[in-house]
This record gives structure tokens, sequence and C-alpha cells, in this order.
């Protein structure tokens, strides 16, 4: 096992820089996954993590070893892919033990590593099969087989489970999950699922356009994002986020935006400063029905029907919103919601860096 460390790491194809001075460190040991949009440069660090790219700019360590121009091979890192990869025409058996044979490994041991990653990943019974043979989860098992046998320093995800249905991804999850707790290896994962980020990870990197936007344990960036955009990521219905003016409201500040108006919390009120055009951000499970004094009136566009709540879909003067209501809510569709935030759980961000207040002083977003 080995930490990973990148000190001001830049990739750069030709005049376009896809990742930007990202610095990280990676315990060894730790579960860090990187999350983020398409295109926000999350499988580019991977594939320089593993050697796949070349690295523009900065320092990539593995333990303590400087792995810049060191081979993929060198690296002592294996690599699961979003496609399996699978040879064909070969049995299981002979795809997972494919790498060791390649290396000239005694037969001895390549078996007893095969069995043994094949008896944790309930592959046992079908060491014989060929690919074609076997679903989706099962294959998905045989390429992270191949990568356990390999007993590296540093596990490599890249996106792993986007091709399979929801059911066999939270089973994919689960199975992820055990593997770390029993193998403890440095495991590096992308994704562009949130949900995979935040119930998998010990931290979560977020990244958008190359650039680190904030790292930190999943209730962290859950209770306090750094910017608007990590609050509008994080999160499954995402933030709602309002355009919003700072106004004195009877000596007491409140921020007021098209048909809402919520008095700033007591906590929020010494990070304010000279900023009067601000982001208000409510989560929709910190959102309610009011009983009088509502803080907004939303017309519902669509409701969802989730069993324990209903997601209620709609807009405030026409600035989207989601609120999380009751199972039982009497509210209709085409009819309108008074709704109350939870004042200790709401968020203010400025409106011109989209940084949390409090994070103006912090060099950058991370």
């Amino acid at each position: 096992m080995a930490s990973v460390t990148l000190t001001d790491v830049s990739k750069r194809f030709g005049d376009n820089t896809v990742v930007k001075n990202v610095f990280l460190d990676i315990a060894d040991g730790e579960f860090v996954v990187l999350v983020g949009p398409s295109g926000c440069g999350k499988s580019t660090t991977l594939r320089m993590i593993a050697g796949l790219e070349d690295i523009t700019e900065g320092e990539l360590k593995i333990g303590e070893r400087v792995v810049n121009d060191m081979t993929p091979r060198d690296r002592d890192v294996a690599m699961v892919f979003q496609s399996y990869a699978l040879y064909p025409h070969m049995t299981v058996y002979d795809n997972i033990s494919f790498g060791l044979r390649l290396r000239k490994m005694p037969k001895p041991e390549i078996d007893k590593r095969v069995r043994d990653a094949a008896q944790k990943l309930g592959l046992t019974e079908l060491l014989d099969r060929k690919p074609k043979a076997m679903s989706g989860g099962q294959r998905q098992r045989v390429a992270m087989g191949r990568a356990i046998v390999r007993q590296p320093a540093v596990f490599l995800f890249d996106e792993p489970l986007s091709n399979l249905d929801a059911k066999l991804r939270v089973q994919m999850r689960a199975e992820i999950a055990r593997m770390h707790r029993r193998e403890g290896v440095t495991t590096v994962y992308v994704t562009h699922d949130q949900i995979e980020a935040m119930t998998l990870a010990d931290r979560i990197v977020v990244m958008n356009f190359g650039v680190v936007q904030q790292v930190g344990a999943p209730l962290e960036l859950y209770r306090e994002p750094a910017n608007t955009f990590v609050a509008g990521f994080i999160g499954s219905p995402s933030m709602n986020l309002f355009d919003v003016d700072l106004r004195a409201t009877g000596g007491e500040p409140t921020v007021t935006g098209k048909g809402l108006s919520v008095p700033v919390p007591e906590r929020l009120r010494p990070h304010l400063g000279d900023q009067t055009k601000l982001v208000l951000g409510v989560r929709p499970e910190h959102l309610s029905e009011a009983v009088d004094g509502p803080h907004m009136t939303a017309r519902v566009d669509m409701l969802e029907p989730l069993g324990a709540e209903v997601h209620a879909l709609g807009d405030v003067e026409g600035q989207p919103i989601v609120a999380s209501l009751e199972p039982d809510t009497a509210v209709r569709v085409g009819g309108p919601v008074g709704l109350r935030m939870d004042l200790d759980q709401i968020h203010l961000f400025d409106r011109e860096t989209g940084l949390a207040l409090g994070r103006q002083a912090h060099r950058g977003a991370a």
C-alpha cells in the first residue's frame, strides 16, 4: 500500500488546459473519490496517476517515489475501467490470471491468488465460464478480480459502474466497499454519480473545468459546501439556489428575492461584510409546508411520490424549486404551496465569486 501525492499537477492538450494546478494528498489506505460533471478533468487526473497520460507540469508521488517518468507497469497500480475489457475467448480463470502469466509468476502462486480473489468476489463457481455467459455485474467482478490478484499499492477505478443497471450499481457499490475494507488498499475512484461518491468515499474531491473545487468528507461537503457549484452538485435532489439581495428590514438583516424574504440567521451575520448581491441556498429536505407566515409560495408543476417522502417540483416566480414534503401531503399539481425554510440549515454565497460567506479570505475554493 502507498500514499498518492499530487503537487501542482496540470495537464494540457495543446493550448487547452484540462487539469489545473491540482494539490492533493491521499493517505495510505484511504478511499478517495474524484467527482464532477463530464469534462471536468477527473478521468484525466486518474489516468495521470496510472501513467496513461503524461503530466504537463507538477509532481506525482506514489509512496516515496516520484513517478512522473515511470511506465504504468512500474507504478504498482491496478486499474478497473468502465468497460470490462475482458478477453471473450478466455475463461474467468484465464482472464483473472492473464496479467500474472505475462509477468511469468510461478503457476502455484498464480493459482492461489486467482482462487483467493474468486472466493472473495463470489466467482469460485464461475471460473470455467466465458464472459458471454455472465451478467454485467459478474463481468465487473471479474475485472475487479484481475486487479486484486496484482496485489497493487493503489487501486484505480474509472467509472466502473456506469454500464450497470440501477440495482446492480447498488450491489456493486457494496462489493467495492467490502473489498476496500478487506484489502485496505489505497483507492482512487472516478465517477460522475454523486451518490456513489457520498456512499463510498472517505473523502471526496469535487472538480469542475479542471479545477478542484473542494476536498472533504462526504457530510462535510454536504453540510458546508465551499461554493455554489459544490452546493448544486452534491446532494440529490440538488440544493435550491436563489439570487437575493441583502437589506435591513426593521433593523434586522434580511435577504429578499423574487417571491421570497428570509431573515439572516445569527450564525451567518458575522460573515455578511459589504456584499449585498448574494445567493441563498436551501436543500429540499430543509423546506416544509408552512402553517402560517411562509417564506415563499411555490407553484407545483410535478409531484414525485417516493414512499417515505414526496418531491414537489415547481417554481417561485419563475425560479425552479424542489421541496421534500410529507408523503400524505395535500398539495396538488397546478396548485400553490407555502414553504418555510429551516433557518439553521440555509446557506449564503457571494453572487460574484460563488464562494460561501466566510470563505472569501481562503485561497481558492478548495
